[in-house]
């Protein structure tokens, strides 16, 4: 008799412990980072301003020396190698906004610029999908 109950209350605190993993698991594996998209960043606190253009999700980053491959650290820290085997520090704060460090200078700010034609793609793009998705609903 004695056994059984050390047996059951064993049982109970296994079947706790799977429901606590289960949940971890389920809301755990939903959500992971994505790198920003590609856009053109400019810093508009010093004069004369300067727009450098990064794609994330292609690793290339144009610092106006040209075009160079990004190497990922983490989501949202990156490394450019430019000329003399100078290494660019990249840190994307926001989707709109990345801190860019050269070697030697102090870490500047750049602020994504808006392009009304990214906004008309967007658009463009979504009620494509919109019509897409009625046509496949009409027909039989």
């Amino acid at each position: 008799m004695l056994n059984e109950v050390k047996l059951f209350s064993l049982q109970k605190i296994l079947k706790k412990n799977f429901r606590i993993v289960f949940v971890f698991l389920l809301f755990h594996c939903g959500l992971k980072p994505v790198p920003p998209p590609e856009g053109k960043f400019c810093d508009v606190w010093h004069k004369p301003i300067e727009c450098i253009e990064l794609d994330f999700r292609k690793g290339i980053g144009n610092l106006g020396q040209g075009i160079f491959p990004m190497r990922m650290k983490s989501i949202v820290l990156y490394n450019i190698e430019i000329e003399n085997q100078q290494n660019v520090s990249v840190e994307v704060l926001h989707e709109h906004r990345v801190r860019i460090t050269f070697p030697g200078k102090e870490p500047r700010l750049y602020l994504k610029i808006k392009d009304k034609r990214d906004r008309v793609k967007k658009w463009e793009k979504a009620k494509e999908e919109w019509n897409e998705f009625f046509k496949s609903n009409d027909t039989p």
